[in-house]
């Protein structure tokens, strides 16, 4: 089990009042980490740190420190040195070295962080470490979520028993190319540290990178998968066994993410298929996923299928009209670029009342697919993003 990992938690008494909005996880010396974050240009100071801790290797206990609530990102050589600060007083109150203190920050950007009460929440977070706290560190990472959002797996292979848990926060500015805003996922099994992230990237890629809740990218983005154990796999059923535990561990966070978006009812699946390759098939359906037309037409339960065309004839990937075919749900609504024939409005509008809208889109004769995740757009969007700061 997970019981090597000591979590403590606590509150600055400031944007979320008493919530908990601070935490720290002290990770085992053996323990292999890999970490992917985001590519937008403009980075938070914590995700700065943390690149450049990732280039080298990891010695001793290591520390996860994470707050919400400030993204410490727009805030120049001076949030570089808040940060600093903050790294110094966990090193002296927990004995770790800096270079084993990995930071997170979330929440609004462009203003800085408030040493003074941070420093006396990560020194109660450090002095209250616990086997088991993974609700409270769910809680605690939260921004503008309305829910905890954890997934745990637990597998048994013969005589042989591991398990999986993740925690994940996020629901806006969720376009991520890279991960979420974030998660931090945890397995008992040992990996080596060049397998780890080869896995973590391609179950990113194939799960929190393809969602989005309103096509815009966090400056903190980060995705950490920590392996505490001491024995290394030793077989390729248990690594295949593993690998897709684990994705369904990303699954599902990445899912409550979407339905936890902010404002958000549905959650929309769209596949698109046919084209050249699996690069394009999965930019038309981002394309379509993060329609405003579309994810309003969501909301409203109108089955607007026209919509969906407009979206995906606007990119630089090129098919014939004539090609295009379209499902919602198993209902088929255009055939080889011609409105079927069984098709009626009715149909489509009993599809687009449930919570999970699928929506399938060939537009061409090859076999490459890409599935991405989306979520409807409301009024309460406007509503939480036009008083975000306040």
């Amino acid at each position: 089990m997970l019981d090597e990992i000591e979590i403590g938690c606590a509150t600055t008494n400031s944007k979320y009042k008493k919530r908990l909005d601070c935490a720290v996880v002290k990770i085992p010396k053996t323990s292999t980490l890999s970490g992917v974050f985001t590519t937008n240009n403009f980075k938070s100071a914590s995700v700065k740190d943390c690149l450049k801790k990732f280039k080298k290797k990891f010695n001793g206990n290591k520390l996860l420190v994470i707050n919400a609530g400030n993204a410490n990102a727009g805030t120049g050589l001076a949030g570089e040195k808040d940060l600093e600060l903050l790294l110094n007083s966990l090193s002296s109150m927990t004995g770790v070295e800096i270079k084993n203190i990995l930071p997170f920050s979330t929440g609004v950007i462009g203003e800085r962080l408030k040493i003074k009460s941070l420093t006396s929440a990560f020194e109660e977070c450090s002095k209250n470490l616990k086997k088991n706290n993974f609700n409270n560190l769910a809680t605690s990472i939260m921004t503008t979520d309305k829910k905890v959002k954890i997934s745990k797996k637990v597998v048994k292979i013969g005589n042989k028993k591991f398990s999986i848990l993740g925690v994940a926060k996020g629901v806006g500015m969720i376009e991520p190319n890279m991960a979420t805003t974030l998660s931090f996922v945890f397995t008992d099994l040992k990996i080596a540290e060049s397998s780890l992230k080869k896995i973590h990237k391609n179950i990113c890629n194939e799960t929190f990178n393809s969602i989005s809740i309103d096509g815009d990218q966090s400056p903190s983005d980060s995705s950490i998968l920590v392996a505490t154990g001491k024995n290394l796999i030793n077989s390729s059923k248990l690594l295949q066994t593993f690998k897709k535990s684990l994705e369904v561990v990303f699954t599902e966070l990445s899912e409550k993410l979407l339905l936890d978006g902010e404002g958000a009812t549905k959650l929309i699946e769209i596949e698109v298929s046919g084209l050249k390759s699996k690069t394009a098939c999965k930019e038309v359906a981002k394309k379509i996923a993060n329609s405003p037309l579309l994810k309003t037409a969501a909301y409203g339960e109108d089955p607007n299928w026209g919509r969906i065309l407009s979206a995906a004839g606007n990119t630089k990937h090129k098919f014939l009209a004539k090609n295009v075919s379209i499902k919602i749900g198993q209902i088929k609504v255009l055939n080889k670029g011609e409105i079927h024939k069984k098709y009626r409005e009715a149909l489509g509008k009993k599809e687009f009342k449930k919570q999970r809208i699928s929506l399938a889109v060939n537009l061409g004769p090859s076999k490459h697919c890409a599935k991405v995740k989306s979520s409807d757009l409301t009024h309460e969007y406007v509503s939480i993003n036009s008083d975000y700061r306040s």
